[in-house]
């Protein structure tokens, strides 16, 4: 069976109450859940849909909007285009896209996001260093080894950083600390983007790197746990001392002006 084949037929039941968008999300939603829409699924056209759900094509649009703002739907424009049964990568990006709406909206800020990062990433270190495979740690090397090539060369870069510990919670193989964590690292990359970048930092960032992919090649959990506390920490001093130069800096020109 080809891996976007469903795995039982997607059957559609007419709704009691005709423009309840919600009643027709809940149905695929469910559909999505059980198994009968598998990820890459292309579901039916919408004039389709709506004549199986027995309502409007306003009320099903809104239906899948509302999924494909959920991350259970993507939908593509344009010749073969159409609404599919999203992946992880869909899924990832709706829940990036809602800590940016709470960081966005003033609710958290960076140090919120460091502050998870703290309480969790540490722990995902010391289990990746049992459950890391050959894979994870040849990707890991391969990175790791990137960044000190652009290090030698005094290429001042963030390149691959996110991707590091994305790699060290995929090593957990738990999909379900990787949406978590790759989430909260999406989240503050802009506020990382923004911060001062040096030569010192940057060597610090990767000697990190190195240490971390070191301690979890060689399964020492307290090792890792100990580095990427201290790793992480250090991102938070260095954020919270970016925003605060920043925030002086408009004091100062607001004063002049």
């Amino acid at each position: 069976m080809s891996k976007h084949a469903a795995a039982a037929p997607f059957k559609i039941a007419a709704l009691k109450h005709r423009r309840v968008y919600e009643s027709v999300a809940e149905q695929i939603r469910q559909a999505i859940f059980s198994g009968q829409l598998a990820t890459g699924h292309k579901l039916p056209p919408e004039r389709e849909m709506a004549r199986q759900f027995q309502t409007s094509r306003v009320a099903l649009r809104e239906a899948l909007r509302a999924l494909e703002q959920e991350g259970m739907i993507s939908i593509k424009r344009g010749f073969g285009g159409g609404a599919f049964v999203a992946d992880f990568d869909a899924a990832l990006k709706a829940l990036a896209d809602s800590l940016h709406t709470v960081v966005k909206l003033g609710q958290a800020k960076s140090g919120h996001l460091t502050e998870a990062r703290t309480i969790l990433e540490p722990e995902l270190a010391r289990l990746a260093t049992s459950r890391a495979d050959e894979t994870d740690l040849k990707a890991m090397q391969a990175l790791v080894e990137a960044q000190e090539k652009d290090l030698r060369a005094g290429v001042l870069t963030r390149k691959h950083d996110i991707e590091f510990h994305t790699l060290v919670a995929n090593a957990c193989h738990n999909p379900v600390l990787t949406i978590v964590i790759s989430a909260i690292d999406e989240a503050i990359r802009d506020a990382i983007l923004r911060s001062k970048l040096t030569p010192e930092m940057r060597a610090g960032v990767v000697g990190y790197h190195r240490s971390l992919f070191e301690a979890i090649r060689e399964r020492d959990g307290e090792r890792a746990y100990s580095i990427m506390k201290e790793h992480v920490a250090a991102v938070q001093k260095h954020l919270r001392e970016s925003e605060e130069n920043g925030v002086g800096k408009k004091t100062r020109r607001a004063g002049r002006s």
